[in-house]
């Protein structure tokens, strides 16, 4: 290690470590132990201490960045996973995580999580890591997913179901009517008498709850679900006469289908069935996808194709007026 003396008498050592030239001077020629100590207390004085943000801070900075971009439903959804993380994961320093301890907390969560629910956290994860780390990649393995068939109510059973709720619990009716007629629940939630022309639904909005329980109304889901739909004149005379389609809390709908189920000895299922039955029934009928996907708001065909491809072989007549006939009609025949 060169010892350089000045001008001045005083005594100085430059050293360049990891790209930087340091310099220290001394009144006396000094040793090497000096020179060491010299340089290693410059080099704390300078160096910058390691960065430390821990995992759960680190979502709560991701969330609110793109808040205002995401919907209020997936941040709400995005909040409440570090919760559920492990703790040494949640606490765990971002910019010690490796894709390992990505993998690990995968695995863990994929011990008690559907694979649809393991590649959402995942997802997320990657996500949080990625927005404050430009160095982090690598695939996460992930479990496959599982295919369930769903089951989809019979045309009877649905006749039988919107009758005995328009008898027994009349505030749903509309809500189980227009369900079946493709629109999700924080669509039918949004409907007001002013969405209506003539028969004619206009599907602009939709109402969800907000991560501090505020309910909102927001854009649909997709672009393509902004649509018109035909509906019965009896549905949409109630609308009018009640100024609203669904105005009440969402929480009591899932009891209600399962007393109807249970009363009608019919087997169970959730009101977004009646979305799916709305798709199968018109692909039983022949009806081309991409009528069904303007008709029930869907992103794309393929969607179609992937949910509802399971639909039954019948033929009958046209899609809307199908529909009229089984709920329209026949109710009123009974």
């Amino acid at each position: 290690m060169k010892v350089e003396e000045l001008p001045s008498g005083s005594y100085r050592v430059r050293k360049q470590i990891n790209g930087k030239m340091i310099r220290v001077t001394f009144d006396h020629y000094p040793t090497e132990t000096e020179v060491l100590l010299a340089i290693g207390a410059h080099l704390d004085d300078t160096i910058a201490p390691k960065e430390v943000l821990i995992f759960s801070n680190a979502a709560k900075q991701y969330i609110e960045m793109r808040r205002n971009v995401m919907s209020p439903k997936t941040v709400k959804e995005y909040k409440g996973i570090p919760d559920r993380l492990s703790r040494p994961f949640a606490e765990k320093n971002i910019f010690d995580i490796t894709l390992n301890d990505v993998q690990a907390e995968v695995n863990r969560i994929a011990e008690k999580r559907s694979p649809k629910t393991v590649k959402n956290y995942s997802s997320f994860i990657c996500s949080v890591i990625k927005a404050f780390r430009h160095d982090f990649g690598g695939q996460v393995t992930l479990p496959q997913p599982i295919k369930v068939e769903p089951y989809i109510p019979t045309d009877d059973e649905v006749i039988r179901f919107l009758q005995y709720i328009k008898e027994e619990r009349p505030k749903y009716y509309v809500l189980m009517v227009l369900s079946a007629y493709s629109l999700r629940r924080s669509e039918i939630m949004a409907i007001t008498a002013d969405d209506l022309e003539g028969n004619i639904l206009h599907v602009t909005k939709a109402k969800v709850e907000d991560d501090n329980h505020n309910w909102v109304i927001k854009t649909p889901k997709t672009t393509n679900s902004c649509r018109d739909i035909e509906i019965p004149q009896d549905v949409a005379d109630l609308i009018r006469e009640n100024h609203y389609a669904f105005n009440y809390h969402p929480g009591d709908i899932s009891k209600v289908i399962n007393t109807a189920c249970k009363r009608l000895n019919i087997k169970r299922f959730t009101l977004h069935k009646l979305r799916h039955y709305f798709a199968t029934r018109l692909m039983a009928n022949n009806v081309d996808v991409m009528t069904i996907a303007s008709l029930g708001g869907w992103s794309s065909p393929a969607m179609i194709y992937n949910r509802y491809g399971h639909a039954i072989e019948e033929k009958k007549r046209s899609a809307l007026d199908y529909m009229d006939n089984i709920i329209k009609g026949d109710l009123s025949d009974n």
